[in-house]
């Protein structure tokens, strides 16, 4: 009896380095992914599909399997945003705003720069350009 098509592999030294690559690259993703809780956000088979990827021994010559994996990181991609990056940016954009409003004449706009809820609101309205709505 022949094996099946897909579990012929023949690995050579130049394949074994780039899958070592692609797996070390996508156990990074998930351990960030998980940090950040986007990694929640993905269905059963999409973690599947990655633990799985990144656990077995597998030639990625797959047209199927690149597009897959792909989908996937894109969505965790889109999910990842923090908390973090957020404040970053909107400290910069309460800032920027508070200084023109007190230039402008509104002296009480100083404390625009220590709200912190008005600086996450701002980086996540400029983040991404969906409204303050994260990307489904």
């Amino acid at each position: 009896m022949r094996p099946a098509p897909l579990m012929q592999c023949i690995f050579t030294d130049e394949s074994r380095a780039f899958s070592l690559r692609i797996k070390n690259h996508l156990r990074k993703t998930i351990t960030t992914s998980k940090r950040r809780g986007a990694w929640f956000s993905l269905d059963r088979t999409e973690r599947s599909i990655l633990y799985l990827a990144t656990r077995l021994e597998l030639k990625f010559s797959s047209l199927d399997l690149f597009r897959a994996l792909a989908s996937i990181l894109k969505k965790l991609e889109q999910h990842g945003e923090t908390l973090y990056a957020l404040l970053q940016r909107g400290i910069k954009l309460a800032w920027a705003f508070s200084e023109f409003a007190v230039a402008s004449g509104n002296k009480s706009a100083r404390s625009w720069r220590n709200d912190r809820s008005y600086a996450v609101y701002l980086g996540r309205v400029f983040s991404n350009g969906t409204g303050g709505r994260f990307p489904r």
